[in-house]
């Protein structure tokens, strides 16, 4: 019996370890999604997802030819983990708020922000869903519609990065983002050097420091997690 049990079976069937990583952003099909919490400070909107499934429907209790229907859901990046099985296996989930959806006379998807769904079943593994958006209806705000998204970043077997990217900094691809993750940003592979600055530079420094005290910088942009890196 043992010799039929595979390696990927026994890894799952000891778990995954109890601390799990958790992101921001993630980047995987063409897509880049971010959870509510991160695009809540952003201009974009990422955090949108679309899922298809494959359901049977019983017309009633004793219905022995269910019909299969493809059923579409909608939903919202509440969070972003991954599991690791000890280092032989990992997988990403997204932890979504699904809404309540329906169609409008001229055939056209819509949710209800406030009129939620499946809260027993929030996780779906990254790779199976799309990216979508959703327009506010100017007259409830509860109310929007959906449109799908293209994917906008594509990568060829990930090799090289497509030159059809919109708006993307590339270098911002290589690295992972942590949440609660401490860097340290100080070379602690250089030698100690001691310099001797003249106070008169020491004193032009300083003014030039002053100058500038009031300037802030900021970005909006964070380095998100990449699934083609691994």
């Amino acid at each position: 019996m043992d010799e039929k049990v595979t390696e990927w079976l026994k890894v799952l069937s000891r778990g995954p370890n109890d601390v799990v990583r958790r992101y921001s952003g993630y980047v995987i099909n063409g897509y880049r999604f971010h959870t509510t919490n991160r695009e809540a400070r952003l201009k974009t909107q990422n955090s949108g997802v679309t899922l298809e499934a494959v359901t049977q429907v019983l017309r009633n209790a004793k219905d022995e030819n269910p019909k299969k229907i493809c059923v579409t859901y909608y939903g919202a990046i509440k969070d972003i983990i991954e599991l690791d099985y000890y280092g032989h296996e990992k997988y990403v989930l997204f932890k979504c708020d699904w809404f309540v959806d329906e169609k409008d006379k001229y055939g056209s998807p819509l949710v209800y922000f406030n009129k939620k769904c499946y809260k027993n079943d929030p996780f779906v593994l990254t790779s199976q869903v799309q990216q979508c958006f959703f327009i506010e209806d100017p007259l409830n705000k509860n109310k929007h519609y959906v449109l799908n998204a293209l994917p906008r970043e594509s990568f060829d077997m990930g090799e090289s990065l497509s030159t059809d990217v919109q708006e993307y900094d590339i270098s911002t691809n290589l690295n992972t983002l942590r949440d609660d993750c401490e860097v340290d940003l100080v070379r602690k592979d250089l030698p100690d050097d001691i310099f001797e600055i003249p106070l008169s530079e020491l004193h032009n420094q300083k003014a030039i420091e002053s100058d500038h005290s009031d300037t802030s910088y900021g970005s909006d942009d964070e380095t998100d997690y990449d699934s083609s890196t691994d």
